[in-house]
C-alpha cells in the first residue's frame, strides 16, 4: 500500500500516531555528508520519510533518498535506532507522529550520480564538509544524535 500515512491519516485525523522513520546518513568521496533542509519547517535533516504498509526496510530506505534526493543506493548498513519523544514532529498541517527511527549509511561515488530531488519535501539537497556543518540548533531534534555519532566516528550500531 503506497502512501500509508495518507491512508492512515484519513482514519486518524491529526491524533497522534506512530510510523517507522528511515534515515539515510550518506558520505561522497569527499567526506561530505548530504543534507536535506526540509520546506515544511526550515530545519535540516538527511533524506528520509516513513516506509509504506508492507514495505521491505531496504527497499522503502532506497525509496525514499531516490524520491528526496535522485540518487539510487542500494548498499546500506545500519547505524542507529532511535525512539522516543525527541523523535516526534508536528507538521504545519498538526498532524502528529512519534518515529521508531531506523538510521542507515551508505557512502557513494557523487561524481557518477547527480543530486535531483523528485519531490518539493526540501527547499535544499546538498553535500557538506564536516567543518561547515549547519549548527544542532538548526536540524530537527531527532538528527541530532545522528549527526553526534557520526563526527564521534562512531559507526557501532547503536539502539537508542
Amino acid at each position: 500500500m503506497k502512501d500509508y500515512i495518507k491512508y492512515l491519516r484519513s482514519k486518524i485525523g491529526h491524533d497522534p500516531a506512530l510510523s517507522v522513520g528511515l534515515t539515510a546518513i550518506i558520505e561522497n568521496e569527499k567526506g561530505e555528508l548530504l543534507l536535506e533542509k526540509r520546506s515544511d519547517n526550515g530545519r535540516y535533516c538527511f533524506p528520509g520519510g516513513g516506509i509504506d504498509y508492507e514495505e521491505k526496510v531496504l527497499a522503502g530506505v532506497s525509496r525514499e533518498v531516490e524520491e528526496e534526493t535522485g540518487l539510487k543506493i542500494k548498499d546500506w548498513s545500519l547505524f542507529m535506532i532511535t525512539s522516543g519523544p525527541e523523535n516526534t514532529l508536528t507538521y504545519p498541517n498538526t498532524d502528529v507522529t512519534n518515529y521508531v527511527n531506523l538510521t542507515f549509511y551508505a557512502k557513494i561515488d557523487s561524481s557518477t550520480q547527480k543530486i535531483s530531488p523528485e519531490d518539493h519535501e526540501s527547499t535544499a539537497v546538498f553535500f557538506c564538509s564536516k567543518e561547515k556543518l549547519p549548527p544542532l540548533k538548526d536540524w530537527l531534534p531527532g538528527s541530532t544524535k545522528m549527526v553526534k555519532k557520526y563526527l564521534q566516528g562512531d559507526f557501532s550500531v547503536k539502539i537508542d
